[in-house]
């Protein structure tokens, strides 16, 4: 079950490692889209696509634009308090099921897996759009 929690960082991790999937480029404008789990996230993303995109060509990144735009079904008040409650129930079950011995871990397990669950529900409700050039 250990392994569980390794592979699934190992899988996050790699994933990051996208260059620019989601950059629509144009003649002399250019965009990147990405939805997220949060603002800053989402983001840091789309700025790191375009960053990425303009490196290729050895230009420079220019910012013309910037929208985040919240898309969920709850509020957004409610859905950044679900998320939070959501990700400390996750991470103190992971603790448990770590550091736990016998039901202890199990139950950790089990709240781990519940949360990554719920967290996963909960989808990615932010677009983020760039608008950029490189120069």
């Amino acid at each position: 079950m250990k392994h569980l929690i390794l592979s699934l960082t190992t899988t996050v991790l790699l994933a990051a490692c996208a260059h620019h999937d989601d950059v629509r480029p144009g003649e002399s404008k250019h965009y990147v889209v990405v939805k997220a789990v949060d603002r800053d996230q989402g983001m840091k993303e789309a700025l790191g696509q375009a960053e990425h995109f303009c490196d290729k060509t050895k230009s420079s990144l220019v910012v013309l634009n910037e929208q985040v735009d919240y898309q969920g079904e709850k509020a957004e008040k409610d859905y950044l308090n679900n998320r939070s409650t959501a990700e400390l129930v996750t991470d103190v079950s992971a603790w448990l099921w770590i550091l736990g011995d016998g039901h202890v871990d199990d139950a950790g397990a089990i709240g781990t897996i519940a949360g990554i669950g719920t967290l996963e529900a909960m989808g990615a409700p932010y677009l983020v759009t760039v608008n950029f050039r490189c120069a």
